[in-house]
């Protein structure tokens, strides 16, 4: 694991996926990936506890991202989620209101968001250690 932190990027589009990815790697970060949010919450289930931070994408097919919110929050897998969309932050701070949210970047962001909302998150989860 990357001094960094292990991130999770939880998204359905393999071309943002993958560039999100190479983004993370280039900032230092290790990287798991999921295709959607049944494979993320296996993931979470097995390694939550090395997880540093969670790039969650609002809207996939099968489990949205407020599906796996809920999820994670009920088994109690507890990682610091950067939610990630096309729409807007103000509408998704009210869609979220109810579940712990670290950040958002709104879709297309550029190295320097990513950067920013992913160490922020990383570092809620050195807080709550």
């Amino acid at each position: 694991m990357s001094q960094a932190g292990l991130v999770l990027v939880v998204e359905d589009e393999d071309p943002v996926r993958r560039y999100t990815v190479s983004l993370l790697e280039e900032l230092g970060f290790s990287v798991l990936q999921a295709v959607d949010g049944v494979e993320a919450i296996a993931i979470l289930r097995e390694r939550s506890a090395e997880i540093s931070a969670m790039l969650l994408d609002h809207s996939m097919p099968g489990l949205s991202g407020e599906e796996v919110l809920a999820q994670v929050t009920h088994e109690g897998l507890a990682v610091p989620v950067v939610l990630t969309s096309g729409y807007d932050r103000t509408s998704l701070e009210r869609r979220f209101a109810g579940h712990e949210i670290a950040g958002y970047l709104q879709k297309p962001f550029r190295i320097e968001s990513l950067d920013e909302a992913v160490r922020l998150a990383v570092a809620k989860r050195a807080q709550a250690s």
